[in-house]
């Protein structure tokens, strides 16, 4: 691998101000650390295992902004899409970034 540190610090703080800086309500959001060391990024397995943490990861750390009106919940996908976008950028790896890619263009699943 080209990076022996094998953990990503997951941020979302900077994020949340920079995105909502001229909203009314201040929400702190937390910051998640996402383990990888585990992982072999050279197959789709483990990017698809590693997308799922980040993905969990920022579900958890943008949850102050999960609410009931459209405008919490606009806010809380926005948090959710930009930290799992930076966080695929930081671990720089292709599979992963592939990976990333294919699930956003990736047309939504019908819930029931």
């Amino acid at each position: 691998m080209r990076s022996t540190i094998r953990t990503l610090f997951f941020s979302v703080l900077a994020l949340v101000a920079s995105s909502f800086a001229m909203a009314d309500t201040v929400v702190t959001v937390k910051s998640e650390t996402v383990r990888y060391d585990d992982l072999r990024l050279i197959s789709a397995v483990g990017a698809a295992v590693l997308y799922g943490r980040l993905h969990h990861a920022a579900e958890r750390a943008c949850a102050p902004l999960d609410g009931k009106t459209a405008q919490l919940t606009s806010r809380y996908r926005a948090c959710v899409d930009e930290s799992i976008s930076k966080a695929v950028a930081d671990v720089n790896e292709p599979v992963l970034t592939k990976y990333y890619e294919s699930k956003r263009n990736a047309p939504p699943t019908p819930t029931v």
